[in-house]
C-alpha cells in the first residue's frame, strides 16, 4: 500500500533554511495587501482576495515554486529577465498559469518585484 501524500505544512517544515526563507517573505509580500487571505491545503499554499486566486506556492521535491496570475510577455516584467513555465495545460493551474521555480535570493528578489507589479495592475494597495 502506497505511502499518503506529505502535507504541504509537513513538507514546508522539511525543506531547507534557505528556501523556508524565500518562503516567508513571498507569504508576507502577499499578505501586506488590503484584502488578500492565505489559505493553506493539502498541495499548497493560495493567496485570494475574494474569489479572486492571485497565485500558489508549492513544494516540489526540495525546490519552491510560485506560480501567479500573469501575463509573462508584458514589458515590465520582461524586463525583470526571469524564465516563466506557461501551465495553462493543467487544470490545477488554469487561474494562475506563470510557474517560476524559486531557488536563489535573485530569483526570489525578482519574484517580489513581480509581484508588486501584477498586484498593482490589478488594483490592489499595501497594507
Amino acid at each position: 500500500m502506497a505511502e499518503p501524500r506529505q502535507s504541504f505544512e509537513e513538507r514546508i517544515n522539511e525543506i531547507d533554511e534557505a528556501s523556508m526563507e524565500y518562503y516567508n517573505r513571498l507569504h508576507s509580500r502577499f499578505l501586506s495587501y488590503k484584502g488578500v487571505k492565505s489559505r493553506l491545503s493539502l498541495r499548497c499554499d493560495s493567496y485570494r482576495a475574494g474569489k479572486k486566486l492571485l497565485a500558489k506556492i508549492t513544494i516540489g521535491g526540495n525546490s519552491l515554486k510560485i506560480y501567479l496570475d500573469i501575463d509573462a510577455s508584458q514589458e515590465d516584467i520582461a524586463q525583470k529577465k526571469i524564465r516563466f513555465r506557461d501551465m495553462s495545460k493543467a487544470s490545477a493551474y488554469k487561474e494562475v498559469p506563470a510557474m517560476i521555480p524559486i531557488k536563489s535570493e535573485l530569483c526570489a528578489r525578482k519574484v517580489c518585484d513581480i509581484i508588486d507589479i501584477m498586484m498593482a495592475q490589478k488594483g490592489f494597495e499595501k497594507v
